[in-house]
């Protein structure tokens, strides 16, 4: 007998639209600075400057001359990331492609696997609550990371699925084009902290989910970690430095700036109870959390084949060109390297 299929739907994520209708971005937040030293919260539905426009021109000129065929959902906000995580450097854009689309070529980056499933129970990252502009706050508990447990390969799939889950169902272009990020480090102290790991993580969001952070809050530092902080805070980007806070537990009350406290758990400060259950994603606004849709589809399965809603980026088709494209690139790359 064929397998029933699971669809996994995540649509009961989505906002509502008065509060999205309620969202007023001025221009300083959509962007903000000049020329290579920009800075843009929003990518959709917003014009772009002439400056910009050139890089992107520039970006696809070298996506030309390199015969590369992008795939076949990509949109012009895709092209500015790109132009933006190269630091609008030409002779970065090639090799800021390349990583990109050999992720976007991973399936297991958008698929619920087994793994990536069983990362996602755990709790070391979920959601929980928005902020007061609607941004989905994410949440990574290092006391859970371990990379015996789950290795490099694993954090990055699992976090690539479910970032992508976060950003298809919790952004709306032109509105909500962000989330806020809390790291909870319990105190590690540095021979413990999982610097390998927060830098997998790091590495994924910056070329894969570019100009996604909005806050990264650092909680519950150990003394080591802070003194730590404080050198790197003298001598890092401001710019940079301006996302993220780190807070000791008496601080927590700064969160409420921009976070309403029924929309935090109570261990930051907030008056929610504490998450037990991480997955699959909850949203706090509506009853129970979940649809009784995704709860079945959950637990089916443990026994079924899963379908992936909408969540793959590309066809079986285009991943081999995307193969095909990669391999063409590391060719272009080693012979310029040769000169």
């Amino acid at each position: 007998m064929q397998q029933q299929q699971v669809v996994l739907n995540f649509d009961y994520l989505r906002p509502t639209q008065n509060l999205v209708d309620a969202i007023v971005h001025d221009a300083q937040y959509i962007k903000r600075k000049e020329r290579s030293k920009s800075q843009r919260r929003i990518w959709e539905n917003v014009p772009y400057d002439a400056y910009e426009k050139e890089k992107m021109a520039d970006f696809m000129k070298i996506v030309t001359k390199n015969k590369i065929a992008l795939p076949q959902n990509w949109t012009d906000s895709d092209t500015l990331k790109m132009v933006y995580c190269g630091k609008f450097k030409d002779k970065n854009y090639l090799k800021v492609l390349q990583s990109h689309l050999a992720w976007r070529a991973i399936p297991n980056n958008f698929q619920p696997t087994d793994l990536n499933i069983a990362f996602l129970q755990k709790g070391i990252v979920y959601t929980y609550g928005r902020d007061k502009q609607q941004r989905p706050i994410i949440i990574m508990n290092l006391e859970l990371v371990n990379l015996k447990q789950f290795n490099e390969e694993v954090y990055i799939n699992a976090l690539s699925y479910y970032f992508g889950i976060i950003k298809k169902n919790c952004f709306v272009p032109g509105k909500i084009e962000n989330w806020v990020f809390i790291m909870d480090t319990k105190k590690l102290g540095l021979s413990k902290f999982p610097f390998k790991a927060i830098q997998i993580a790091t590495k994924t969001m910056q070329v894969n989910f570019c100009g996604c952070l909005d806050k990264l809050y650092l909680l519950n530092p150990s003394s080591s970690l802070s003194f730590s902080w404080k050198m790197v805070s003298a001598v890092a980007d401001a710019d940079t430095m301006e996302k993220v806070q780190m807070l000791k537990p008496n601080e927590y009350v700064k969160i409420t700036e921009r976070i309403a406290a029924n929309q935090l758990e109570e261990q930051f400060g907030g008056t929610s109870p504490n998450l037990t259950k991480f997955w699959p994603p909850i949203n706090i606004e509506i009853p129970g959390g979940y649809t009784e849709e995704i709860l079945k589809a959950v637990e089916s399965m443990k026994t079924t084949e899963i379908v992936i809603q909408k969540e793959v980026p590309a066809s079986e088709e285009d991943e081999m060109k995307l193969q095909e494209q990669i391999s063409k690139m590391q060719i272009k790359k080693d012979d310029d390297d040769d000169d």
